[in-house]
C-alpha cells in the first residue's frame, strides 16, 4: 500500500510517495493552498511524476506546514492524517540517526528551531524571519534576480569580506573564544567611507552568509541551552549552490556536531510521513 506526503510551505510545496521496497519518490512545487480539490491535483501530480496512477492504492496522506490542518480528515477513500510542523520537524531531523537531544534546524522561508528528544514530545523553541525569502527577496532588491541557481553560482565566487567586517577588523584579534575571522556585522564595511563597491558575487556572498550565520548562530545558543549532543539542518536553503559553503566558513565548526540530513527541503515532509506511519508516535 503507498502513503504519501504533503509539506504545504510558504515557498515551496514539498511531496513524497513511498512505495514498499521503492526509494522515495519526491517532487517540490510552488507553493500551494491546503485545499482538498488542491490536494488532490498535487497526489496526481506527484503520481504522475513517480509514473504511478491511482491504480495503486494510496492508504494515507500526512500533511504538514500551513493551513493543513484545515484540510477534512479524508480525501476521497484516502485517509488524511494531520502532524503538526514542530513534531514533523524533529521526526524529519532524527531520521538519520542524529545523536539526542538534537537541535533541528528548518531553514524554510523563515528558520524555526526544534528541539528533538524522543520520546519527548517535540519543543519548539525559536523561530526567525530570517530564512529562504529573505534570501530571495534581498537578492531581488540587490541582485535583480530570484533565481536561485544563479545567486548561488555568484556566491560561490564572492568574498564575503568585501562586504561584511570580521572581529579582526574592529579589535583587531580576537576575543575570548571568538576568532579574529568570525563575522562582527553582515554589510557593515559596504558603509565605511572609501570601500570599494562590492562585486554582485560578493553581495551575493555576502547575502548567504547573513542567512545561515544569522540561523547557526540561534542554534547554537539553543544547543548550548538544553546541552544538545547535535546540531540538524533542513530546508531547501540547503540546496542553494553555494549556501553550505557560508555554513563551513563558520568559525570552529565540528562537521560531526552539525549535521545536514539527505534531500535536507524533503526532511519535514518524511518527518510527517513517518510520524503517520507510527501512529503519531515521535520515538526512534
Amino acid at each position: 500500500m503507498h502513503s504519501a506526503a504533503i509539506d504545504f510551505g510558504g515557498t515551496v510545496t514539498d511531496l513524497v510517495l513511498r512505495r514498499p521496497g521503492q526509494s522515495d519518490v519526491l517532487l517540490a512545487l510552488p507553493t500551494a493552498k491546503p485545499e482538498p480539490a488542491v490536494a488532490e491535483q498535487l497526489i496526481d501530480r506527484l503520481l504522475a511524476a513517480a509514473g504511478a496512477t491511482r491504480d495503486g492504492e494510496i492508504g494515507l496522506i500526512a500533511v504538514t506546514g500551513g493551513r493543513s490542518w484545515q484540510l477534512p480528515d479524508t480525501l476521497g477513500a484516502t485517509r488524511v492524517v494531520k502532524v503538526d510542523e514542530p513534531t514533523a520537524t524533529a521526526v524529519g531531523g532524527l531520521l538519520e540517526n542524529a545523536p539526542a537531544p538534537a537541535i533541528v534546524v528548518s531553514l524554510g522561508t523563515g528558520t524555526g528551531i526544534v528541539l528533538a528528544d524522543p520520546p519527548s514530545p517535540p519543543l519548539r523553541l525559536v523561530g526567525s524571519g530570517i530564512g529562504g525569502g529573505t534570501l530571495l527577496g534581498l537578492a531581488k532588491l540587490l541582485l535583480g534576480t530570484t533565481d536561485v541557481a544563479r545567486i548561488g553560482e555568484l556566491a560561490k565566487r564572492g568574498d564575503v569580506t568585501r562586504c561584511d567586517l570580521t572581529v579582526g577588523d574592529i579589535l583587531g584579534g580576537g576575543i575570548g573564544p571568538v576568532p579574529a575571522e568570525a563575522t562582527a556585522s553582515h554589510f557593515a564595511r559596504v558603509a565605511r567611507p572609501g570601500t570599494p563597491a562590492p562585486r554582485p558575487e560578493d553581495v551575493a556572498a555576502a547575502l548567504t552568509n547573513l542567512i545561515g550565520q544569522s540561523a547557526l548562530r540561534l542554534a547554537f545558543e539553543a544547543a548550548r541551552f538544553h546541552q544538545a549532543r547535535s546540531i540538524v539542518l533542513l530546508g531547501h536553503v540547503l540546496d542553494v549552490p553555494g549556501f553550505r559553503d557560508a555554513i563551513e566558513r563558520i568559525p570552529l565548526l565540528d562537521r560531526s556536531y552539525v549535521r545536514i540530513v539527505s534531500d535536507p527541503g524533503f526532511a519535514v515532509a518524511r518527518g510527517a510521513l513517518e510520524t503517520a506511519l507510527r501512529g503519531g508516535t515521535i520515538a526512534a
